[in-house]
């Protein structure tokens, strides 16, 4: 399939359905807002795979960490072949595989065919239900700030010069248009995620972050994309450790929308709005 149909295939999240699962946590034996990220995350989760059901918003059996390279990282690229690295021991530790993958494109469209080709092969043969990217780009060579006006997807990639953000580019469209989320890590990959909501903003609903890294401009990258991080691991690549991390986060997210009980589900009554989170920290504040 190519880019242009593929971008066509990606559609905007439910709102009903996010609205219906952010409810659910609303309704949990727990303080309002309390889980703060952990909410919107699952929420937005719920919106992706199309149901609020909580006996459906599992935790993905298959997560797959995507690690993009070319061939000036021929040598790190063998060496996690062997799973000798620590993104294999990261990603084991959170039942997540991870696969080295080696770009060989010209063009940052061949590049971004050859990232949407490989990801929708990997996620179709393993059955992945959520992808993680790294890159082992540890530095872009151009400054990229000034780039990230230029509104045309292919124009932007063209004038980066990366090509594994064209191909990790590919990567997250194929993803989107297959319904499969996204957690991204550094700014390579989220410099591609920028890139991908260049050919359709919608991809973004599919992208979550999870780490704002160390490196130069990943805050003011973050906010442009609007996609809050819940960590700050200090890194300063994107190799993925940071995605792998934040994998946690979000299996305990998931626990708490699935495990815990509603006022309703435990036969009590609904929490009083003296005791909800909001009146209470009103009144801290008014106590100040």
């Amino acid at each position: 399939m190519h880019i242009e149909e593929l971008v066509t295939k990606i559609q905007p999240l439910s709102k009903e359905i996010i609205g219906a699962a952010q409810k659910r946590f609303d309704e949990l034996i727990k303080p309002v807002g309390s889980l703060a990220q952990l909410e919107s995350m699952i929420s937005r989760y719920a919106g992706i795979i199309g149901s609020s059901d909580k006996k459906l918003v599992v935790i993905p059996e298959t997560r797959l960490l995507l690690v993009w390279g070319e061939a000036a990282h021929v040598k790190k690229v063998e060496t996690a072949m062997h799973g000798k690295n620590a993104v294999a021991v990261f990603a084991s530790h959170v039942r997540a595989k991870a696969i080295p993958l080696l770009v060989t494109g010209d063009t940052p469209y061949d590049l971004l065919e050859e990232g949407a080709m490989l990801t929708g092969e990997y996620i179709g043969e393993e059955k992945a239900g959520l992808i993680c990217l790294g890159s082992y780009e540890k530095q872009l060579e151009k400054d990229w700030l000034p780039l990230t006006d230029e509104e045309d997807g292919l124009l932007f990639l063209e004038k980066l010069q990366c090509p594994v953000v064209s191909a990790m580019t590919g990567a997250i469209l194929q993803a989107a248009g297959m319904r499969v989320p996204v957690m991204l890590d550094g700014v390579a990959t989220c410099l591609a995620a920028l890139a991908a909501a260049k050919f359709n903003p919608y991809v973004l609903q599919y992208c979550f972050a999870g780490d704002e890294s160390a490196e130069a401009g990943a805050g003011e990258l973050l906010q442009k994309l609007q996609l809050p991080a819940p960590l700050r691991l200090s890194l300063h690549n994107s190799e993925g450790i940071g995605a792998l991390t934040c994998l946690q986060l979000f299996d305990a997210g998931i626990k708490a929308y699935t495990e815990m009980e509603t006022f309703a589900e435990a036969g009590v009554h609904s929490e009083k709005e003296d005791f909800s989170l909001k009146v209470q920290e009103d009144k801290r504040n008014a106590e100040k």
